[in-house]
């Protein structure tokens, strides 16, 4: 047998059907969003809290203020961003804001 007639026969023998998929679920991003609204929120206003604690103590009292008000910042961002319903309550408030109703 040569090998030109060895390729002729691989490239015309259909494969036999394999499943390869490890996972033969449905992936989804259900249980980070989950995990996220859970724990995400929490841990930030813990970090935040521990870097408005110590920057009280060391005296920078500016720095407090700026980083305080970015952790809200960061922390509206996030609530907004989980529920369709604050954000379409937040675009009607902008909106209302320049006399559109909606």
């Amino acid at each position: 047998m040569s090998l030109t007639s060895a390729v002729v026969d691989l490239a015309t023998t259909a494969p036999p059907h394999v499943d390869v998929l490890a996972q033969t679920t449905e992936v989804s991003t259900g249980g980070l969003r989950a995990w996220i609204s859970d724990n995400i929120v929490f841990t930030i206003l813990l970090l935040g809290a521990c870097v408005i604690a110590v920057g009280g103590m060391r005296g920078n009292l500016s720095k407090v203020v700026t980083v305080g008000g970015l952790s809200l910042v960061g922390l509206a961002y996030f609530s907004i961003a989980q529920s369709q319903s604050a954000a379409t309550g937040v675009g009607n408030w902008l909106l209302g804001l320049f006399g559109v109703q909606v």
